[in-house]
C-alpha cells in the first residue's frame, strides 16, 4: 500500500507504523503502541453498531487510521444492538459521544429470507423483503441523526458466499444478484436524505479481494465474524480513507511533473516523437493515467504543472502531439522552469489563491519528492512507484483527493478557476475597482440553507479558511440539528458574471441570542469572490431577516487563526461597531435599512 505524507507525526508514530507487517499480532502490537499517542494525531471516537463481532477489527482499523492521520478510538456495541443502542439515550452508543457511527448490518444476520430462502419467494415477496431491510437500515441512520451530531457510515450488503439457485441465479426471474445490486441502490438513496451520512461500499471491498477472500466459515461459525484476516485488513484499509474523508479537509490541486510522469522519457533529450506516449505499450500507460487525471478534474480537483522544462518545448508538445489527452489549459496553474519545485508549488498556491496544505504533489522523482517534504512539509507528497503502471494506484490509495460527496459546484471547479484568469485579465484592462466590479456584471443569489444545498455548504464550513471569521466546523447533522433550533437563520450565496457561475460561494448562519440580538455564528466566502465586496449583500440578507424576527442588534465575533487575516476587517469595513469590554466582539445596528454595492444584482430566494 502506498504510504503518503498526510499529516505531520510525530516519529514515534513514524517509526511504530515502519515495523508492521501484515500479521495479525503485528497489527495488535502496533495499535496497542498508538494507543497513547493519539493525540499526535487527529482524534476521534468511531462507535461500531454491527450484526457480527467487530472487535477483531478493531486494531487494523486503529493502525490503517493512524496512516491516514488519525487517532481512533474505535467502540464497538454489543454485535446485534441497533434499534437498542440507537434509541436508548443510556446506551453505550450515546454515553461514548461519538464522532462518527458505522452501522454494519448484513442481510444474512437481519433478512434471512433474502439469503439461503430466496428462491423460494416470489417477485413481490422479494421486493418486500428488500424495502423492508431498507427501511430499517435508512431509518436506523434518520433515528440516529435526531439523537446524534456524529457522522453516519452505513455499510452496503457485499455479495453473498453463496447464492441460492447455484448456477440459475442468472436465469431467475429476479436474481438474487441482482436483487443485493437493487438493495445496495435503494439503501444508498434513503441515505442521502439523511443529513451527514454516507455509504461504506463494502460491497466493492469484497468484490476486489473476492469473495472466497471475504467469507471466513470458521470465523463466522467460532467468533460471529465472517469476515477472513484478508477481508478484515482490506476493510479496514478503505474504511480509513472513508474515515479520513469524513474527519479531514481533501486536497484541493494536484502538481504534476511532467517528463516520466505525463509521460514517458525527457522531453528535452528524447523531443517529441522520443517520449513514450501512445496506443502501445510503454506508451499506453501513461495515456491511461491521463485519463486517469482528467477523471479527477472532472469531480472538481484542480491540476497544475511543477516541471523542470523549456517552456516552450512543453507548450509545443501539448500543442502538436496527438496522443496527449489531458489539453494545456485545463491545468489552473503551471510553473515550467529550472528553478526548485519546492518554490514552484509556493507560486502555484499563491496563483491558485489557496493554502499550501491544499496541494497534493506527484513526482516520478524520490529527490524531488524529499526535497519537497522537508522544505515544505504542509504539502501532502505521494509516493510515487517506480512502476508506471502503479500510479493511478497510487494516487488513488492515497487518499489525497476522497470526497464523500460530489456536488455540482465541484464538477465546475475547474472550469471556474479557468474564468478566473479571464477576470484577472479584465481587472488589469479597467481603470479602477468601481469599473472593475461593474463590468463584471455579477448576479448574486441567496437562499435558506436546506435539504438540495446542505452538503455543499459543510463543505465550505469545512474547508474555507481565509475569509472565515469563526472557522467553526460543522457536520451536516450538527448543522442541520443548529438550524432547526427556534430563530435560527442559515443562508447560502450564490455568485454569477459575465465569466460564468461561481457556485454557491458565500455561508451566513446566525442564531438567536434573546428577543432583541441575532448573533453571527459563523461567515464564510470562498476565496475565489474575495474583493468584489458580495459579502455585503450576505451580512445584508441575514441582517434583514433577524430584523424581521423582532431583532434590533446583530452581534459578530471574529477568531483568529492561522489563516483567516483577510476576514479581520470585514465587521469594521462592513458598518459594526467594535464592543469595547469585549475583545473581537462586534454590533451592527438592524434599524437603518441597509443597502447592498449598487454594482450587484440580488435575488433572494425564497426570502419570507
Amino acid at each position: 500500500m502506498p504510504m503518503t505524507q498526510m499529516e505531520p507525526h510525530r516519529s514515534e508514530v513514524v517509526s511504530i507504523l515502519a515495523t508492521v507487517t501484515e500479521k495479525p499480532a503485528s497489527y495488535l502490537a502496533a495499535a496497542r503502541k498508538l494507543a497513547p499517542l493519539r493525540s499526535e494525531l487527529t482524534p476521534a471516537k468511531i462507535v461500531a453498531l454491527a450484526t457480527f463481532t467487530f472487535d477483531l477489527l478493531h486494531p487494523y482499523i486503529v493502525v490503517e487510521g493512524a496512516r491516514r492521520g488519525l487517532g481512533l478510538e474505535l467502540v464497538a456495541a454489543p454485535f446485534g444492538q441497533l434499534e437498542q443502542q440507537v434509541l436508548d439515550p443510556t446506551s453505550m452508543l450515546h454515553a461514548a459521544k461519538a464522532d462518527v457511527v458505522v452501522i454494519a448490518a448484513r442481510i444474512e444476520d437481519i433478512a434471512p429470507e433474502l439469503t439461503d430462502g430466496f428462491v423460494a419467494l416470489a417477485p413481490a415477496e422479494i421486493s418486500g423483503a428488500i424495502t423492508s431491510h431498507v427501511e430499517r437500515i435508512v431509518g436506523l441512520a434518520r433515528a440516529l441523526r435526531e439523537r446524534s451530531g456524529a457522522r453516519i457510515i452505513v455499510w452496503n450488503q457485499p455479495a453473498l458466499a453463496r447464492v441460492a439457485a447455484g448456477l440459475a441465479d442468472p436465469s431467475l426471474e429476479t436474481s438474487q444478484q441482482l436483487a443485493i445490486a437493487e438493495l445496495n441502490r435503494q439503501i444508498a438513496a434513503g441515505c442521502r436524505d439523511v443529513p451527514g451520512t454516507t455509504i461504506f461500499d463494502a460491497a466493492r471491498v469484497a468484490a476486489e479481494i473476492g469473495t472466497g477472500q471475504w467469507f471466513d466459515a470458521k470465523l463466522a461459525h467460532l467468533a460471529r465474524c465472517p469476515l477472513g484476516i484478508t477481508a478484515q485488513l482490506a476493510v479496514a484499509r478503505r474504511l480509513a480513507r472513508h474515515l479520513r474523508g469524513n474527519l479531514l479537509p481533501p486536497c484541493k490541486a494536484l502538481v504534476l511533473d511532467l517528463d516520466n510522469t505525463l509521460w514517458g522519457g525527457v522531453l528535452g533529450e528524447d523531443g517529441i516523437g522520443g517520449i513514450a506516449l501512445g496506443d502501445g505499450y510503454p506508451g499506453s500507460v501513461f495515456k491511461a493515467f491521463q485519463r486517469a487525471l482528467r477523471s479527477y478534474r472532472d469531480r472538481g480537483v484542480l491540476l497544475a504543472i511543477a516541471s523542470k522544462n523549456n517552456e516552450e518545448d512543453v507548450i509545443e508538445l501539448f500543442s502538436q502531439h496527438s496522443d496527449m489527452v489531458l489539453r494545456l489549459d485545463e491545468f489552473a496553474a503551471r510553473q515550467i522552469h529550472w528553478t526548485d519545485k519546492a518554490a514552484s508549488l509556493r507560486a502555484i498556491a499563491a496563483d491558485l489563491n489557496i493554502g499550501i496544505d491544499s496541494l497534493a504533489f506527484f513526482d516520478d522523482n524520490p529527490v524531488e519528492r524529499a526535497w519537497v517534504s522537508e522544505q515544505v512539509p504542509e504539502i501532502t507528497v505521494i509516493d510515487v512507484p517506480a512502476d508506471p503502471l502503479r500510479y493511478i494506484e497510487a494516487l488513488d490509495e492515497s487518499g489525497a483527493f476522497d470526497h464523500l460527496a460530489i456536488t455540482a459546484e465541484d464538477r465546475m471547479r475547474a472550469d471556474q478557476y479557468r474564468a478566473e484568469i479571464e477576470r484577472k485579465h479584465l481587472e488589469r484592462s479597467v481603470g479602477s475597482v468601481e469599473q472593475f466590479l461593474e463590468a463584471l456584471q455579477m448576479k448574486v443569489e441567496i437562499g435558506r440553507i436546506d435539504a438540495a444545498t446542505l452538503p455543499r455548504v459543510v463543505q465550505l464550513l469545512g474547508k474555507t479558511n481565509q475569509f472565515n471569521v469563526t472557522t467553526r466546523r460543522y457536520s451536516e447533522g450538527e448543522l442541520a440539528a443548529m438550524l432547526a433550533g427556534d430563530g435560527a437563520i442559515g443562508l447560502w450565496m450564490r455568485i454569477t458574471d459575465r465569466y460564468g457561475d461561481n457556485g454557491l460561494v458565500g455561508v451566513a448562519l446566525a442564531v438567536r441570542d434573546d428577543a432583541t440580538t441575532h448573533r453571527l455564528d459563523s461567515f464564510l466566502m470562498s476565496c475565489r469572490v474575495l474583493g468584489r465586496q458580495a459579502e455585503h449583500a450576505l451580512l445584508f440578507a441575514i441582517a434583514k431577516r433577524a430584523r424581521l424576527q423582532g431583532a434590533t442588534t446583530l452581534l459578530g465575533e471574529f477568531i483568529p487563526s492561522k489563516k483567516n487575516a483577510p476576514a479581520v476587517r470585514f465587521f469594521d469595513d462592513t458598518g459594526f461597531t467594535a464592543i469595547g469590554d469585549r475583545p473581537n466582539w462586534w454590533s451592527f445596528d438592524l434599524a437603518p435599512d441597509p443597502q447592498p454595492p449598487r454594482w450587484l444584482q440580488i435575488v433572494e430566494v425564497g426570502h419570507e
